[in-house]
């Protein structure tokens, strides 16, 4: 068998290419599907949160992005504390960023507006070391001119609209007036955020809470990793135990909003529905984008393997007639073809799986800036791959070399 390998080496070097090059792209795509799922979660992360967390009892029938939310009611506040238990909870680690919010409806200039209180780059303790969060990481995608405010300063962020309507540029001043009170402060930033936003101001909240006469904060928006929402309802506890355990164990955005609210002492914790769903369809989609092309690389993979053995058994027929008039079973003729064409898919499926791995990080890396590491768990695959395309790849040239007529071969 070996000397019939080295007796057609630029074959066979043709059938080893086309190998690997379907396997390296099924592998590369598989290792990229593996890890797409968080990387455009956290990419997608740049547009804003995706919860909010509310005093208990604070929920309306309003809906904002799919978050049915609205100003909290009177005298209902969530503690300044909120935003630090976070990352106390089971899923601390799926949380990225979160800013608590308290609103103001006070006067710039003798402008009526709305001032949001809020953190900007605050670091604050947990179980699991320090964690910087604020208004600058839960939102990235926004644009500011100058800087954000510093906290515990009288300073403000004012919203493009708004800086346009007060003439008011980076640096300059203005009057803050509420209930009879009146202060000045700087403008450090003028914000380019969309939509209604860029009709608003922000400045910190210490600074709005001592201004208002007010403590807590109305919500807390958070940006959490977060898998698409499951179109099943979750199994019966007691029917199906253990698929009950595996559905409160993945990360889906009904489960992760009623483990932190439990964990808040039972604030109310909303996903947004239109955020999650929307990333969720997103990532689905790729996948099937992803599966499509491996199908596809595979399918041509196999054809160019298909019209090489098909070449090499028309080649060889003379040779294969022979050997069935001297006595060779079909099963034996069999064997001699598939176990050529194994010994040269499977180092090529070795070689595919390095290569895919290697391709899958340089991607990643390009479009998501971080390292793709080997998935080893993925080699076993490919060499499954590289044996199914032997055994289509030889499949119908062994049925036509089967079916060679010894005699009428050999007398040409």
């Amino acid at each position: 068998m070996f000397a019939s390998l080295a007796a057609r080496r630029a074959r066979l070097g043709l059938a080893l290419v086309a190998v690997t090059l379907g396997v390296s792209v099924a592998i590369a795509l598989a290792t990229l599907s593996l890890q797409v799922g968080d990387d455009l979660a956290r990419t997608l992360r740049a547009a804003g949160p995706n919860f909010v967390v509310l005093p208990p009892g604070a929920s309306a029938g309003l809906d904002l992005g799919g978050a049915p939310i609205e100003p909290a009611r009177a005298g209902l506040v969530l503690p300044e504390s909120t935003t630090a238990l976070l990352k106390s909870s089971f899923w601390k680690n799926n949380v990225l960023a979160a800013a608590p919010e308290l609103g103001l409806g006070a006067d710039l200039n003798g402008v009526p507006t709305r001032i949001t209180g809020t953190w900007f780059d605050r670091e604050i303790a947990t179980a699991d070391g320090p964690w910087r969060t604020g208004l600058s990481r839960l939102r990235p995608g926004w644009t500011v001119e100058g800087r954000w405010p510093r906290d515990g300063a009288a300073e403000l962020a004012l919203g493009r609209e708004l800086a346009a309507e007060l003439s008011v540029a980076t640096g300059g001043r203005v009057r803050v007036g509420f209930e009879g009170r009146e202060e000045t402060w700087l403008v450090t930033g003028v914000v380019t955020a969309g939509g209604l936003e860029d009709r608003t101001s922000w400045a910190p909240l210490d600074r709005v809470q001592a201004l208002s006469a007010r403590t807590g904060v109305d919500r807390v928006w958070m940006s959490a990793l977060v898998r698409a929402p499951s179109k099943k309802p979750a199994p019966d506890p007691r029917r199906d135990p253990a698929g009950y355990e595996r559905y409160m164990c993945t990360s889906y955005p009904s489960v992760v909003a009623r483990d932190i609210a439990e964990n808040l002492g039972g604030a109310e914790v909303l996903p947004m529905t239109e955020v999650v769903t929307g990333e969720g369809q997103v990532v689905e989609r790729l996948n099937l984008l992803m599966l499509l092309l491996a199908l596809a690389a595979l399918t041509a993979s196999t054809l160019g393997l298909l019209s090489t053995t098909t070449a090499t058994v028309v080649e060889r027929s003379v040779e294969l007639g022979l050997m069935r008039a001297l006595g060779a079973s079909t099963s034996q003729i069999a064997v001699l073809l598939l176990g050529e064409t194994v010994l040269v898919s499977l180092p090529g499926g070795a070689l595919g799986f390095w290569l895919g791995s290697a391709g899958a990080a340089a991607i990643r890396g390009q479009t998501f800036g971080t390292a793709s590491p080997i998935q080893l768990l993925l080699l076993p695959l490919a060499l499954v791959l590289a044996l199914v395309l032997a055994f289509l790849g030889t499949l119908a040239p062994l049925r036509f070399a089967l079916r060679l007529d010894p005699a009428a071969v050999l007398r040409g």
